[in-house]
């Protein structure tokens, strides 16, 4: 065969529970399923790009929460692509564990569900040798991939490996499947199908390469989410990004130095909402707050939320006071700046940091009332 083409995808997060995120609990049953829409269309993607290997590189679906309807719908999805060869690499929110669906369920004949000790499977009418491993358990402090493989000596002209790990970990107690980079290199894989990391990332000339997660989970994951569709010709592999994301969560600082009404800032922040009435919105209000102005993030928040899918917004704006002068001030207040600044600075942790400038400036202007 002189070209074969795949898909390689990963940390989907079917049933996720959002928690921790804002979401109302409707918010959070929408997303759930617009991970389930995500997964339909990587299914419709394989089928109109007729490719002829889809490689899921762990984080399927979160084992403690995955329901019998989910994985019904997984195992629908698949069926609807017999032809197309399935491999599967379980990660730390998926392990194969005893009583894992991968482990419970007879999956469809052309998938295959890496277990894990490093194993290869051929596939000789692509000429192609996958090799894989996954998580058996939550944690997997050890390299799965130190066992010698020898893919040189394989008669396959194509070798991909799939897993999930952390790629170059600076940490010596890294608990999800550490992976070195130059180790892969040595081995000489063509290419090397990563799950773990939520954002699209490639290194060694795009043959290792992190598909991201297909729709972004939280305001730590930025930018467009996605696939990776992949070309393997004349022993040359090509990639291309695909976007999949209906949304995108974006993060948006405003300076309100110069507003002297709430209005004002409303008026700000609407400005910077025009066209992502589908995206989760975080604003973080900076700048120095008029002493006169007063903010209700509560009531902004209200009459701004129709404007994206998901809305929060910050203070961390100081109010316009001269610390330095009230400070020097022989009375009440002049005491309190001066207790409040000497904690700030003594103050370890960034939370507690903020807490205390939040504490300073409710005081002063309850001190100005």
């Amino acid at each position: 065969m002189e070209q074969i083409t795949f898909i390689h995808c990963g940390d989907v997060h079917l049933d996720a529970r959002f928690t921790g995120t804002g979401l109302t609990d409707n918010k959070a049953k929408e997303r759930r399923q617009e991970l389930r829409d995500v997964f339909s269309r990587i299914i419709d993607e394989c089928i109109t790009r007729q490719v002829h290997l889809l490689l899921i590189s762990g984080d399927l679906f979160e084992h403690e929460y995955i329901s019998r309807t989910t994985i019904t719908f997984v195992m629908n999805q698949l069926s609807r692509i017999p032809n197309i060869k399935i491999f599967i690499t379980p990660g730390n929110h998926d392990p194969n564990v005893a009583n894992s669906y991968y482990a419970m369920l007879n999956w469809p004949e052309n998938v295959h569900i890496f277990k894990n000790k490093i194993e290869c499977i051929t596939l000789p009418e692509y000429n192609v040798a996958v090799y894989g491993a996954g998580f058996s358990q939550k944690y997997q402090y050890d390299s799965m991939l130190n066992k010698p493989l020898n893919i040189r000596d394989n008669q396959m002209k194509t070798k991909i490996l799939l897993t999930h790990g952390t790629l170059d970990s600076i940490s010596e107690e890294c608990a999800y499947h550490p992976i070195c980079s130059e180790q892969i290199k040595d081995y000489g894989f063509d290419y090397v199908a990563l799950g773990h990391y939520h954002a699209y990332k490639h290194v060694y000339d795009k043959k290792i390469v992190y598909c991201g997660s297909p729709e972004p989970l939280g305001f730590d994951e930025p930018e467009d989410h996605g696939i990776i569709v992949g070309k393997i010709n004349s022993q040359k592999i090509n990639i291309e990004f695909v976007k999949m994301s209906k949304r995108t969560y974006i993060t948006k600082e405003i300076d309100i130095t110069e507003s002297q009404t709430i209005e004002e800032v409303e008026e700000q922040i609407k400005n910077n909402m025009i066209s992502h009435r589908e995206n989760m919105m975080k604003i973080i209000l900076t700048g120095k707050r008029k002493k006169e102005l007063i903010l209700d993030i509560t009531l902004l928040t209200s009459r701004l939320q129709e404007n994206s899918y998901y809305l929060k917004i910050i203070d961390d704006t100081s109010s316009d006071y001269d610390l330095e002068k009230l400070i020097k001030q022989p009375n009440l207040k002049g005491v309190f700046v001066k207790k409040m600044l000497n904690a700030i600075e003594n103050a370890t942790d960034k939370g507690e940091k903020e807490k205390l400038n939040h504490a300073l400036q409710l005081g002063l202007e309850a001190m100005d009332i």
